[in-house]
């Protein structure tokens, strides 16, 4: 880069950066000492200065003595410029004065736009006092022309009178010398007034404290006998500490601060319930959207499910309670002015000085919003957080610095009494029935009243955790109530796992379960592994079908006869296999024994006759049958069995719901790990969605994989800010009040948003379910109990004979092997997950193996040789 490009970039940022400091004062006292000199030429201006040769001289020869403090350049300046523009002459010196003080306070550039307003201004009011009938000028002997000079004289007199009268000239050059005033200083008139009012006020109660300290000041040197008077600084400093005489109690005025300009605080009351309207039964808009699609063409339902739901209609809203409005206290604006002023007097006692802002008092915490001043850090408010709950004698407090989205800092106290959200206000809202959303659910309200409905379709997974009693299950069952006033059987299926028994119990004969609801966590992972199984025959489908994901296959017009097959070939075919179907799905074959006893139990490997029944006991375990022709490896391999693959005309959404993940991850903690990831990685094309909870949020439980795969998370209370860090990466969720408070992380973005959980009651969730209920029984896809039933030995559990045979064969597979683990034992023997995973277990029973350690193999304890 050549020099003189750099002297050019240079150049232009010295013009675009402002001016130094020094140029800047150079540049007002010149000012100051223009006005200055100026305003004494005006002050002592004579005529007889004048010399003779100014035809505005009174005679030829000018007097011997000089009046003007100037001299004769000033008797001339005064002169021939009151000649021109008369009284307005003084405007010059005050904008001067003005511009030069602007220059050394403020180093404010004076812009193109003041010098128009100081013309503006000296034109029109010379102009205005032309036209003015209170002084006339022209009775001074030695004045030439009148109060405006020359130039009002032209202006006033012989341009705008013609045009528009003496009353329209005069509005016109009012309205000009203001306009020209706002230029000039760039403040509109009316702070100019306030301030002057401010200033005036200001200086009469300092007169008037000034006459109370001299009061005192008096006082005191009777008293104690002073010869000489006590200095006013001094006796200011022990008059403001005296505190025994009330009378003479003296407040020292403050500074003027440089606090922002801002609006008149409003209270908004975002706490009271929506007016109930008339709204339309989401039963009937549920009807139109089916009638909808199939006039589009659209595909229908599955036959099983239309069938047998074909009259299904959806809740009606009088099932859900509404709040009496009667039991509503109003917001006390005088109570919550208080609290106001109590914060901003306690953030000025450390040097923090702010405007006060908006109060808005939502369902559960009242948000205070301060304007801070200029130049002040708002870190600095945020760490004053415990000496505002002291002032304000607050539980909980949470600052919010700054608000999203403004430019206030928000403080946020809990109210005393809550407010209830009711889910049927929600329920009733345009966003809820007229949304975008294809999956809406009712979460609550936020601090300004707003209706937060959010979409489970574009999360795609949600994660809730908080402590107990926060309002985790009220939430959950907010989701469920949501989803079954919008969804029948046919669009949506769920699969309820409950660790704890008995919070889904309520649902266990909604016609909407895909499967039992489930509270063994060893059943869980077989529901988990259905899911996954589903998953994975639905992109099988939908690879059949060419679509790409769950909307693309509902909405496609269909070429063939519901309930079609086409016929899919195994592993050995490029086409893709069809999914694996799950042990639980399959009904077991029994088998005789050449003993004739147990029957009913599985038989000892050595009493088979013939392959087939160890095919019938391969396809129990969910494997595809190795007798027959068996590949040796010289030979081709055998073809393919050839199976059929249902395909639907159309799927339902299935919501997997977890009420307690902590359980599940202390049965299995590696299976249940890999079983969510996978769902939460590959589920959402697939119309398949996932809503965890859990009331111990650790990172044992809510690992790193699952954090990374469900980034929609809620928060609750919890104890501790490491706990809250767990759940969103951040601090805050500690600081909640509780009773359904939470703090909401919406899909794709990084700004929590707080908000109030709705309420629904145990009678609305019952009065809902019975409502479903009457329109058929839940129609299960597999049933887990009788799966596990199947795979254990004898009806207690017990080791039978047949189990000792196996277990013989699995200490061999150990012995050899060197090391001992359930999907070794699967792959040796040919069993199923669950009879392999019983062996392991009897073998720790008796101390052969150790405790299993995740996805490690287990230690081997005793010597089998």
């Amino acid at each position: 880069m050549s020099a003189r490009t750099l002297s050019r970039i240079a150049r232009s940022r010295t013009t675009e950066e402002p001016e130094s400091s020094s140029r800047h004062a150079a540049m007002g006292f010149l000012m100051l000492g223009l006005a200055l000199f100026y305003l004494l030429a005006l002050l002592s201006y004579e005529p007889a200065d004048l010399p003779g040769w100014c035809h505005l001289a009174l005679s030829s020869e000018p007097s011997p003595i000089l009046h003007n403090f100037i001299g004769r350049f000033g008797a001339i300046l005064a002169g021939y410029t009151f000649w021109m523009f008369g009284l307005a002459n003084f405007l010059i010196p005050a904008c001067l004065t003005w511009f030069g003080v602007c220059k050394l306070t403020s180093q404010t550039r004076i812009t193109l736009r003041a010098w128009l307003g100081f013309s503006m201004m000296l034109i029109s009011g010379a102009a205005l006092l032309h036209l003015q009938n209170f002084y006339d000028w022209k009775k001074d002997a030695y004045k030439l022309v009148g109060v405006g000079g020359g130039l009002g004289s032209v202006v006033g007199k012989t341009l705008l009178v013609p045009m528009m009268g003496e009353v329209g000239s005069l509005i016109a050059l009012g309205v000009t010398y203001l306009v020209g005033m706002i230029f000039v200083t760039g403040m509109h008139p009316f702070h100019v007034l306030v301030q002057a009012k401010d200033m005036l006020v200001e200086f009469v109660s300092n007169r008037w404290e000034l006459r109370k300290l001299r009061k005192i000041e008096a006082r005191d040197k009777a008293l104690l006998g002073f010869s000489e008077p006590v200095p006013v600084k001094i006796k200011r400093k022990r008059a403001a500490r005296d505190e025994d005489d009330d009378d003479d109690e003296i407040n020292v005025p403050e500074l003027p601060l440089n606090l922002q300009r801002t609006p008149p605080p409003k209270i908004i009351d975002a706490s009271a319930p929506k007016l109930q309207k008339s709204k339309p039964q989401l039963s009937e808009v549920w009807k139109e959207r089916r009638d909808e699609k199939r006039e589009r063409g659209a595909s229908a339902p599955p036959a099983s499910l239309t069938a047998r739901y074909k009259d299904y209609s959806l809740p009606p809203f009088d099932l859900l309670a509404w709040p009496d409005l009667k039991q509503r206290t109003p917001a006390d604006e005088s109570a919550l002015m208080v609290t106001q002023t109590s914060i901003i007097k306690t953030l000025a006692t450390f040097g923090i000085y702010v405007t006060a802002g908006d109060i808005t008092k939502g369902p559960a915490i009242t948000r205070f919003e301060v304007y801070p001043s200029d130049g002040l850090r708002v870190s600095r408010i945020a760490n004053l957080e415990a000496d505002i709950a002291r002032a304000t004698k607050a539980e909980r407090i949470n600052i919010l610095a700054p608000i999203p989205g403004k430019d206030t800092v928000g403080i946020e106290l809990a109210n005393t009494h809550k407010v209830v959200v009711p889910i049927r206000e929600l329920l009733e809202d345009d966003a809820f029935q007229n949304g975008k959303a294809k999956i809406p659910i009712a979460l609550g309200k936020d601090v300004y009243g707003k209706a937060i409905i959010a979409d489970l379709a574009s999360m795609p997974h949600l994660l809730v955790a908080g402590a107990t009693g926060s309002g985790k299950s009220v939430c959950i069952n907010s989701i469920v109530t949501s989803l079954l006033c919008r969804f029948a059987p046919d669009e949506m299926r769920f699969i309820m796992i409950d660790p704890k028994v008995v919070e889904m119990q309520g649902y266990k004969n909604l016609p909407h379960l895909a499967l039992p609801v489930v509270t063994d966590p060893k059943m869980s992972i077989l529901a988990l592994r259905w899911v996954v199984n589903e998953m994975e025959k639905r992109y099988q489908v939908f690879a059949e079908e060419g679509v790409r994901n769950f909307d693309g296959f509902n909405s496609r017009s269909t070429r063939k006869s519901p309930g079609r097959s086409t016929t899919r070939v195994g592993a050995g075919n490029k086409a893709a296999a069809p999914a694996p179907q799950p042990a639980m799905a399959v009904s077991a074959p029994s088998f005789k024994a050449k003993s004739g006893k147990n029957s009913d139990r599985l038989p000892h490997p050595d009493s088979i006759e013939n392959d087939d029944a160890l095919d019938a006991l391969d396809a129990e375990d969910g494997y595809a049958p190795m007798s027959g022709s068996v590949w040796t490896g010289h030979s081709d391999p055998p073809p393919p069995k050839e199976i059929k693959l249902e395909i639907p005309d159309s799927y339902p959404y299935i919501v997997v719901i977890v009420d307690e993940l902590a359980d599940l991850m202390q049965t299995a903690p590696a299976d249940i790990e890999s079983a969510i990831a996978r769902i939460a990685q590959k589920a959402r094309a697939a119309g398949i969605h996932l809503i965890l909870a859990t009331q111990t949020p650790r990172a044992e439980v809510v690992t790193g994989i699952i954090k990374a795969n469900i980034p929609c998370r809620i928060a609750f209370q919890v104890s501790s800010a490491l706990d809250s860090r767990v759940i969103l990466d951040r601090k805050g969720a500690d600081k909640l009040v509780g009773k359904g408070d939470m703090l909401y992380l919406p899909p794709g973005t990084s700004q929590l948003i707080r908000v109030q959980g709705t309420m629904v009651t145990d009678e609305e969730i019952q009065g809902l379910v019975d409502h479903c209920c009457e329109f058929g029984e839940p129609q299960f896809e597999a049933t887990l109990a009788e799966s596990f039933g199947d795979d254990d030995g004898g009806e207690d559990g017990e080791v039978t004979p047949e189990d000792e045979a196996i277990l013989e064969k699995v200490l061999d597979v150990i012995r050899t092997e060197n090391k001992a683990s359930t999907s070794l034992i699967q792959r040796r023997l040919r069993l199923g997950y669950t009879r392999a995973a019983r062996m392991m277990d009897i073998l720790e029973t008796r101390g052969i193996i150790g405790p299993g350690e995740g996805a490690k193999p287990r230690e081997i304890l005793v010597a089998l040789d």
